[in-house]
């Protein structure tokens, strides 16, 4: 059974992460990791879609995504009163 391109690329961007954490991950530098599994038109649309666009033109890089959580508490404010209090949670 032959692999996605969608999960494909996605599993060699976290190969790259892990291998090389200090490196900047580029279109460019994917597909050339990848070793063509998509084109770079295929790799940016997978990026932008997954991971958080800096930059613009040719100095653009791709970061993680941070995922916010939120939820709401119920806390009491006296004379029997409940007020809701939105908590907001980040993480990668």
């Amino acid at each position: 059974m032959k692999e996605k391109a969608d999960t494909a690329i996605l599993r060699c961007v976290n190969e790259f992460r892990v291998l090389f954490p200090d490196r900047k991950i580029t279109t460019n530098t994917i597909v050339d990791w990848c070793g063509g599994v998509g084109s770079g038109k295929t790799v940016r649309r997978i990026l932008v879609r997954n991971y958080e666009k800096k930059g613009k033109g040719k100095a653009s890089y791709y970061q993680r995504r941070l995922i916010q959580e939120k939820r709401f508490e119920v806390i009491n404010a006296g004379k029997g009163e409940r007020l809701k209090k939105m908590v907001v949670n980040q993480r990668e």
